[in-house]
């Protein structure tokens, strides 16, 4: 049951009062736009539609899939791609001839001088064509700049669905260990509680010790107590699956294994070219070209220019100009210096951030490998484990009667082939989500969940 945090749908007259400041020309001052933002906050999430539940009958994978598909995140990410790709067209327009007319439609009255006045009205106009010639390669820098940004958006919204995937997928991986490691304690609760009954009625004859049965019973009590941590779990569980799937299903099934450990060591052979490192590698680009365009602005820009301009007065004659038009800024306090500086600084931070992602998901991976290791070299032991357990225990029930076995001793055996079988579903979901992991942070979760491009 979703819970209720007393959100609350508020008119926010003050993003009233800001839109009114800007368009009459006022700045807005940062308490304002602070309180805007909180009233936007404030206002009631929308609830997911029920047509966005995901469908979980067509298996792991399309699930994965279709709750990528379904995610704001990831909408919001392709969404900022397609904006990235529109402003390599705004940079490029630059380069192009640009045409811009004016138009004054009035009259105009001479006075003074020795004549009488005189006013003549009608219709004045000019066409201009312009086209860049020289700008010290900063409108390039611009394209360039506006290029390698696009790609990181591409980067990010594929970096976006792995993570989404990853999560969906762990939040499917959670749900289905905890409902297992509840009904395996449940049912080995009942069974112990079972035994312990028969095992009582023979301590009213005085075949077994009365105080050795109430120790068993504590033994009981202290496993039980983990009941209440495995709920806790799977309605943690639950909330995070009802977010990526907009359901909230009482179980699910163990999801079907997408890749293999070998896969996933092969992946992790490729991690250079992992979305993540994809996108902070183009901002890198996108900074340097930055830097450039920061630099062209220090020198003259020069463009063609030729135009036609119309008199109001008919007695006047129409006007032609042609020539190359220069523009130079000698000083624009410090503004330029300023952007230059700040486009430096982004670049050593880029460059920074680049490096440190790369050894982050480089240790990642190493871990992630290490653990796999592990986990495949210790669930045969696990299984075995099992075995020995399930028998210990039989054979531990079965002497009880003939005194070679207490009943402190029968259930200590129950308790560990619990543990036994409760490990082995913490290990089967930890080598599953680890190999999720890999998958994601190295890009190849998308393509094995069949996400389109």
């Amino acid at each position: 049951m979703m819970r209720d945090f007393g959100l609350r749908k508020v008119v926010a007259p003050s993003v009233v009062g800001i839109l009114l400041a800007g368009c009459a020309g006022a700045p807005v001052e940062i308490a304002d736009m602070r309180a805007a933002v909180d009233a936007r906050l404030a206002q009631d999430v929308a609830p997911q539609p029920q047509d966005a539940t995901v469908p979980l009958s067509e298996g792991f994978a399309p699930a994965l899939r279709a709750a990528v598909a379904a995610n704001a995140r990831y909408r919001s990410a392709a969404a900022r791609e397609r904006e990235a790709a529109e402003r390599i067209g705004v940079a490029a327009s630059a380069l192009r001839p640009a045409l811009s007319g004016d138009a004054n439609i009035g009259a105009i009255r001479e006075t003074g001088g020795r004549g009488p006045s005189t006013s003549n009205a009608g219709i004045a106009g000019g066409l201009t064509v312009s086209q860049l010639v020289y700008d010290a390669g900063g409108t390039e820098a611009a394209v360039n700049r506006a290029t390698a940004e696009a790609v990181a958006a591409i980067a990010d919204r594929l970096a976006a669905g792995n993570e989404v995937a990853l999560n969906a997928g762990r939040a499917w991986i959670d749900l289905w260990q905890y409902s297992e490691r509840l009904r395996l304690l449940r049912g080995r609760t009942s069974d112990m509680d079972m035994l312990l009954t028969q095992i009582e009625r023979l301590s009213s004859t005085g075949m077994v010790d009365r105080a050795s049965l109430d120790a068993a019973r504590r033994q009981i009590v202290d496993i039980s107590l983990e009941e209440t941590r495995l709920e806790a779990g799977l309605d943690e569980a639950r909330s995070r699956f009802a977010r990526f799937f907009n359901a909230r299903p009482s179980e699910v099934g163990q999801p079907a294994a997408i890749l293999s450990v070998d896969e996933a060591r092969r992946m992790t052979r490729n991690w250079q070219r992992a979305p993540d490192l994809q996108r902070e590698a183009a901002q890198l680009l996108a900074a340097q070209a930055a830097l450039v365009e920061a630099n062209a602005a220090f020198q003259p820009r020069a463009r063609l220019q030729a135009g036609i301009r119309t008199p109001l007065e008919r007695e006047e004659s129409t006007d032609l100009t042609v020539g190359l038009m220069l523009d130079y800024s000698f000083s624009d306090g410090g503004r330029r210096a300023r952007q230059l500086n700040a486009a430096r600084e982004r670049v050593t931070a880029q460059e920074a951030r680049l490096e440190d992602l790369q050894r982050e998901l480089m240790a990642e991976l190493e871990g992630a490998d290490t653990q796999l290791a592990s986990i495949e070299r210790s669930l045969p032991l696990v299984v075995r484990k099992i075995e020995l357990s399930r028998s210990e225990a039989e054979t531990a029930q079965s002497q009880i009667l003939t005194g070679q076995s207490s009943v402190r001793q029968v259930v200590e055996a129950e308790i560990e082939a619990y543990r036994a079988e409760d490990q082995r579903v913490v290990l089967a979901a930890e080598r599953q989500s680890l190999l999720l992991t890999v998958a994601a942070r190295t890009g190849e979760l998308r393509a094995l969940i069949a996400l389109q491009e």
